[in-house]
């Protein structure tokens, strides 16, 4: 038996995400409501095209029930039958930030060990709207609202996808319930020193009653209409990244750069010390860095001991 959300799903693999039948996905599972949806649909639909699935579950330790939701995870995979891959972190206190760039690097060496195409999470409309609303408390620019993307290529031949961006929390809920899927309870979603989960249990509800019932929908709509944007924004940065680098050393046209508007300014040199250093700094940080190149000639520390020096046009990193 099917149900309208595996119906949503169909369209939302075929129509928007356009993947091909015959291709094999690893779901990032834990053992909440998402994922447990996003796998008893996966495994539903695999049976008529033709998936190859398999399952990647990272055991975090950060949670007194770490052993026996682990356990909760060996014995559901033991009922479904999928080929799985299990990890566990040390234990030590890891930020949020940090979390999240050790789960995907794991999920992407899975992906690239075990030969998958694509990776597939959980993710939902829900955490869209929660991700939106951080991302505007903590001061975050356009990108950053629309972080939670449906589809990226993150190396080569393989895709990050996200299928459930547009199922909603209550809706997981029913099919959860609906199919008596055995959801492991994460006691730490309802901690309030976590931002998220306030927003989530406290602003949320408040937008819903007092101003926007359907506020999921509508910061969609609005992140929908933003995307293309800032798809533009990300393209014209990488042109203009490419027509001002230097040929041989790491170094840009800064007179070139200049001639920019200010926001293109910040967004290449964000890219600028992304690409060479891996580190991403600061609007203010790169605020100040413009400000001296207007003026400046001879060397300029930024920050951690890196060094911009200009020579005639071209401002390199010593």
């Amino acid at each position: 038996m099917t149900s309208f959300l595996h119906k949503k799903l169909i369209h939302n693999l075929y129509q928007r995400l356009k993947i091909r039948n015959n291709c094999s996905i690893l779901l990032a599972i834990s053992c909440g409501q998402d994922s447990l949806c996003l796998l008893k649909l996966f495994i539903d639909l695999a049976k008529t095209n033709n998936l190859h699935l398999a399952i990647v579950h990272i055991d975090h330790q950060w949670r007194q029930d770490t052993t026996i939701n682990t356990q909760h995870m060996v014995n559901l995979i033991k009922n479904i039958n999928l080929p799985s891959y299990l990890y566990q972190l040390h234990p030590r206190t890891y930020s949020e930030a940090e979390f999240r760039t050790m789960r995907y690097q794991i999920y992407l060496k899975t992906a690239q060990k075990y030969s998958f195409d694509i990776i597939a999470t959980a993710h939902t409309s829900s955490d869209k709207t929660e991700t939106c609303l951080m991302n505007m408390i903590q001061g975050g620019n356009i990108d950053t609202l629309n972080s939670l993307r449906w589809d990226r290529n993150i190396h080569k031949n393989i895709n990050l996808i996200r299928p459930l961006l547009n199922f909603n929390r209550a809706e997981i809920n029913w099919f959860c319930k609906y199919y008596a899927l055995p959801i492991w309870f994460d006691y730490t979603n309802i901690y309030y020193q976590c931002k998220r989960n306030r927003i989530r249990h406290e602003l949320i509800p408040y937008l819903k009653q007092y101003y926007q019932t359907d506020i999921e929908k509508q910061i969609e709509l609005f992140l929908e209409k933003t995307s293309s944007d800032t798809d533009y924004l990300r393209q014209t940065t990488i042109k203009i990244y490419q027509s001002i680098k230097h040929p041989i050393y790491i170094a840009f046209n800064y007179k070139l750069l200049l001639q920019q508007h200010k926001s293109m300014q910040l967004r290449v040199l964000q890219l600028f010390f992304t690409h060479n250093t891996k580190i991403k700094y600061s609007y203010r940080i790169l605020d100040t860095l413009l400000e001296k190149l207007r003026e400046m000639q001879g060397t300029q520390d930024i920050k951690n001991g890196l060094i911009i020096q200009t020579s005639k046009n071209w401002a390199y990193l010593i």
